[in-house]
């Protein structure tokens, strides 16, 4: 039995696929996913897991370089936006209208569907190599989400 870490087989299976560069999203409940995009459906019940948890445990196993919101998530969605201005300290970012955003989305590799029904709970990340920058200073632990 694997010791820590995420113990869904499927979506560690398709993190491990990921490589440089390679784009996926992490999405509410209720995002337009691409038809015929591979998706892993995390969601269990209305706001089970939430966005948060999911992208914690997520970074945990993976390093980013770059991320994207929705420009209104600050407006919508202030508290897990606080929260992303906290979690990521050297990552390059964006914050693009919705529509911008759903289209960039359909460069991702990958989809992680959560339980999340709050606004704008919706983050693209694009995948880095094992530079130590990318991958300090992260605070992804799940004390303030459990």
């Amino acid at each position: 039995m694997k010791k820590a870490g995420i113990l869904n087989a499927e979506l560690l299976c398709e993190l491990t696929k990921l490589r440089h560069q390679d784009k996926f999203v992490i999405c509410d409940a209720g995002f337009p996913i691409p038809e015929g995009r591979k998706t892993v459906d995390v969601s269990l019940v209305a706001g089970i897991p939430t966005f948060m948890q999911v992208l914690k445990a997520v970074l945990n196993e993976m390093i980013v370089e770059e991320y994207m919101v929705f420009d209104f998530m600050k407006q919508y969605n202030e508290e897990y936006y606080n929260e992303l201005q906290q979690m990521f300290c050297n990552q390059e970012h964006a914050e693009v209208s919705m529509p911008e955003f759903v289209e960039a989305s359909r460069e991702a590799k990958l989809f992680i569907r959560t339980g999340e029904l709050k606004p704008a709970s919706n983050i693209m990340l694009t995948s880095a190599t094992g530079v130590r920058e990318m991958n300090q200073s992260l605070d992804v632990s799940f004390e303030s989400v459990l």
